[in-house]
């Protein structure tokens, strides 16, 4: 596989995982149960969020 189909398929996957942070934020799922899901920090999970609700704002 090429960098460029390489590097697109990582973001795929990393917009796909945003996607799922910020719905499971939504449905009421506690920071640290999405934490715990999509396996990375809790400061990592805060910043997708706090970035999205800035971007619908």
């Amino acid at each position: 596989m090429c960098n460029l189909s390489q590097k697109i398929k990582e973001t795929g996957i990393e917009m796909g995982k945003k996607e799922m942070i910020v719905k499971m934020h939504s449905k009421g799922y506690m920071i640290a149960q999405i934490a715990d899901v999509a396996g990375m920090e809790e400061k990592q999970i805060e910043e997708i969020i706090k970035n999205a609700d800035l971007l619908t704002a």
